[in-house]
Order: C-alpha cells, then structure tokens, then sequence
C-alpha cells in the first residue's frame, strides 16, 4: 500500500495546503491571544509556541505524528516527493 492509501483523510488534509494554512492560522492565534491577554514573560513564552505550528505549517511538517506511528513529512501522506 502507498502512504496515501495508509493515511486518513484527516492526515491527508493536514498535509493539504488547506491544512497547512489552518496550522498558520492556529499559531498566529495562539500568538496572538498570548499577547492580548497573558503579561510579562509568559506572554512571550506562549507566544513562542504559537511559531511551532506556523513553522510546521510552512515546511509541510507534523512534529506529533510518529506519536502514533505517522510521518513527520506530511508530504507523504499526499505522494509527494
């Protein structure tokens, strides 16, 4: 079996391009709710983790997949190289 037929279709759409927009758009949400109403150091703390899925987003990466025995390339789920 390929990868495509291997993977679900929620892992296929994470590694869509609509996927991948809707990880940027969760980071810059998490950016943005930590500087709108957390304070001090934490603020930026939080903030800082909202660039991990804007990051994962952008080069098509899954960092929690092989968690539960995925690709951490989300290409893979689609076919592609």
């Amino acid at each position: 079996m390929s990868a495509t037929q291997d993977s679900s279709s929620f892992e296929r759409f994470m590694a869509s391009i609509y996927g991948r927009t809707a990880r940027g758009a969760f980071g810059v949400a998490i950016i943005l709710t930590a500087l709108l109403f957390l304070n001090g150091a934490l603020a930026f703390a939080v903030a800082a983790l909202g660039l991990i899925p804007i990051a994962a987003g952008i080069f098509g990466l899954c960092p929690v997949a092989p968690l539960w025995g995925g690709h951490f390339v989300g290409a893979k789920y689609c076919g592609k190289k």
